[in-house]
């Protein structure tokens, strides 16, 4: 019996927390209440029937019935006092009779989708300000460029190697950088949206996303000309290598190579490592009551613009031939010796080549782990230096320990892990 009215519950629910958002909404704007709590649990509800009784024909009357009910709403006359017509609670409750129906087959797709709905229109007012204000038009051709090769591009490739040593697969190459580019991207927007009254942390991580290097530069040249405040710019910095570090993560697990159990929680123990370093510092902090860290400028381009992402595709292209060539004119210590090169500038290309030649069956597990645990280590031992550098003594000495103590953990995670 619970089985039978499992779906009818849970459109119940849904139904309820839709229509009670979209009361709240509506009495904060004094609007006309044309939609309730009580309209939006029973049109949930007519959607779960319609898929109950199994007849197509009652469906389409049902469907037919929200359908005529909405419209309605819509075009009912309205007062003077009364906002602008909209259709976004019109549209909800016909999502909701859709909710309703897809809960009858699938109770778990249907509760996700539900609480993305409302996740939807919960946010509005901060969508809105979004939009009109949070986005320039650099950004929004940006977004643009990234839809256009992530849902237009990438269909199109072939999903096959095109070369004799089984490396070079373009669908699979294109979706590992519209990966990483997206999570670019969102990093880029995050510190954007987050502002500096947020704190360097959260954008030290944002930034990181984006570029490590970039974001070590930047915080080292603050510390220079503010020594003060050398303990927060640590913290950002730790934490931009920790959003680098899980980026390799990210593209060991995209390549589709069986590195992941492996190489994946090799780079893992840096991350653990960094994000718990970063807070112990910023509780040490709170605890101190030091003072408000400054606001945080990242000299950063846009990453989605068009040159900026032919440029990274061309970089992971030209690593990933070099490491090709070194693996099969000096076997595995070629493609160990050019990761490490690599890491001097690009560890995230460094690591899709290894992680590639890899897949192909050309180098073995462990040379594959030791080519991925150097690039990270060489590419921490510039940040390094940029920060001794760059940030001076003071910065170095408080963001040192934890970075070294990020390169220890993926030198021990490697000797625990290695087969």
């Amino acid at each position: 019996m619970f089985e039978t009215a499992k779906p009818f519950l849970l459109s119940l629910a849904l139904g309820l927390v839709l229509g009670i958002e979209r009361e709240r909404a509506l009495s904060r704007e004094d609007g006309h209440l044309a939609f309730g709590s009580r309209t939006f649990a029973l049109i949930a509800m007519l959607g779960t029937l319609a898929a109950h009784v199994s007849n197509g024909g009652v469906g389409i009357v049902l469907a037919a019935f929200v359908a005529a009910i909405s419209i309605a709403a819509y075009l009912r006359p309205r007062g003077p006092a009364e906002p602008g017509v909209g259709t976004t609670t019109e549209v909800a409750a016909v999502a909701t009779f859709a909710l309703g129906w897809l809960a009858h087959d699938d109770v778990v797709l249907a509760a996700m989708l539900g609480v993305i709905i409302l996740a939807v229109l919960w946010l509005k007012p901060r969508i809105h300000r979004f939009a009109h204000d949070g986005l320039s038009d650099k950004e929004a051709n940006a977004a643009l460029t990234f839809l256009v090769i992530a849902l237009v591009v990438l269909p199109l490739l072939p999903n096959r190697a095109v070369d004799p040593w089984g490396l070079f697969n373009p669908s699979r190459l294109w979706l590992l950088f519209t990966t990483i580019a997206g999570v670019g991207f969102a990093g880029y927007i995050a510190v954007r949206a987050l502002g500096p009254s947020r704190g360097l942390a959260a954008a030290g991580f944002g930034a990181g996303l984006v570029s490590s290097t970039a974001a070590t530069l930047s915080l080292s040249r603050r510390a220079r000309g503010e020594p003060d405040f050398a303990a927060p710019l640590a913290i950002g910095i730790v934490l931009a290598n920790v959003a680098s570090a899980a980026a390799q993560i990210l593209i060991i697990g995209v390549s589709g190579s069986s590195l992941l159990p492996t190489a994946g929680l090799m780079i893992a123990a840096p991350v653990a490592v960094g994000i718990l370093g970063s807070a112990t510092a910023a509780w040490w902090l709170r605890r101190r009551g030091g003072s408000t860290p400054p606001q945080a400028a990242f000299e950063l381009s846009n990453p989605l613009e068009l040159e900026s992402a032919l440029a990274m595709a061309a970089i992971f292209g030209v690593i990933l031939a070099i490491s090709g060539v070194a693996s099969r004119t000096l076997g595995a210590a070629g493609v160990i010796v050019t990761a490490a090169i690599a890491g001097t500038s690009d560890v995230h290309g460094a690591t899709l080549a290894v992680a590639t030649i890899f897949g192909a069956g050309s180098l073995p597990i462990a040379d594959a782990m030791l080519a991925i645990l150097l690039a990270f280590l060489v590419n921490m031992v510039v940040k390094l230096g940029i920060v001794a550098v760059v940030g001076g003594r003071r910065l170095f000495l408080v963001a040192a320990p934890p970075m070294v103590a990020m390169a220890l953990g993926a030198l021990a995670a490697f000797l625990l892990l290695r087969p």
